[in-house]
């Protein structure tokens, strides 16, 4: 951690920082465990290109919806114009990968349906299809044909479904347990949306079984969708492998880091 943080740190807990310790989670941003003599928290630090991103202030109006539920770990400082967030820590906790319970695919789903029953916008939405041309605008040499990507951004441009908030993010490190509680974090993403964007979001960034996919559908509904609902489903599936192999390619040409290569290459497999 750069000083100038930990000097940040200090500043707002009024203590002096006793152990830092690097959690190596997180893409957007870095994680630390931070110890003073009465503070046991996570620190997140935004990278320094995490502003082509993602949107701080949706995420501050998000944040003054969730922290009214019990969905999110209680946030202790938060800052939009830096994205510097400061939570409790909670030694018990595991990640989506980390869980080995055989409920987790349940307790996820309702996790997100807890989310969606909130039944609340922050009026803000989060257009898919205009994050996509951001990210497109920033990538020089793309995965995927601007040709495959218009058909696939033609197919969800017809859906006109009611929106609500969504996190629009459920990858692994997003969705924690604790033997008592769930929690989901880190709404950057967070703004107005079709809830089916969530259900597909948890469906492609995470490596599950086709077994867990139909349970997961299951659980969520509560039902069997219905084969317009399927469709849709699977028009929001493509999309969001396109949506993410765009962003994986514009975060490899800005960090030339490897994580972010094998990203796209996997999204790019799952289109074609």
């Amino acid at each position: 951690m750069e000083k100038v943080w930990q000097n940040k740190i200090e500043l707002i807990l009024n203590e002096s920082i006793h152990q830092i310790i690097d959690t190596n989670k997180g893409l957007t941003n870095k994680n630390y465990h931070v110890i003073t003599d009465s503070f046991n928290v996570i620190v997140r630090i935004p990278q320094s290109d995490s502003s082509n991103i993602v949107y701080r202030k949706h995420e501050e109006l998000a944040h003054k919806l969730i922290d009214k539920t019990n969905l999110d770990i209680e946030t202790l400082y938060y800052d939009p114009s830096t994205g510097m967030k400061i939570t409790k820590y909670i030694p018990e906790l595991k990640t989506f990968n980390e869980y080995n319970g055989s409920d987790k695919i349940q307790r996820t789903a309702e996790l997100m349906r807890n989310l969606h029953r909130i039944n609340q916008c922050i009026n803000v939405e989060f257009n898919p299809i205009e994050r996509y041309l951001k990210y497109r605008a920033l990538v020089k040499n793309p995965m995927i044909s601007d040709t495959t990507a218009n058909t696939i951004i033609k197919n969800i441009s017809k859906i006109n479904r009611p929106h609500t908030l969504c996190h629009n993010d459920w990858v692994a490190g997003n969705i924690c347990f604790t033997p008592d509680k769930d929690y989901l974090i880190d709404y950057e993403y967070a703004g107005d949306n079709d809830p089916f964007f969530d259900v597909m979001s948890f469906i492609t960034e995470n490596e599950i079984s086709d077994a867990e996919k139909k349970e997961f559908i299951q659980t969520y509904f509560k039902r069997t969708p219905t084969e317009l609902e399927q469709e849709l489903l699977f028009n929001y599936q493509q999309f969001h492998n396109l949506l993410w192999c765009t962003w994986a390619c514009m975060m490899y040409e800005s960090r030339n880091e490897p994580v972010y290569l094998s990203i796209a290459q996997d999204k790019y497999k799952a289109i074609i």
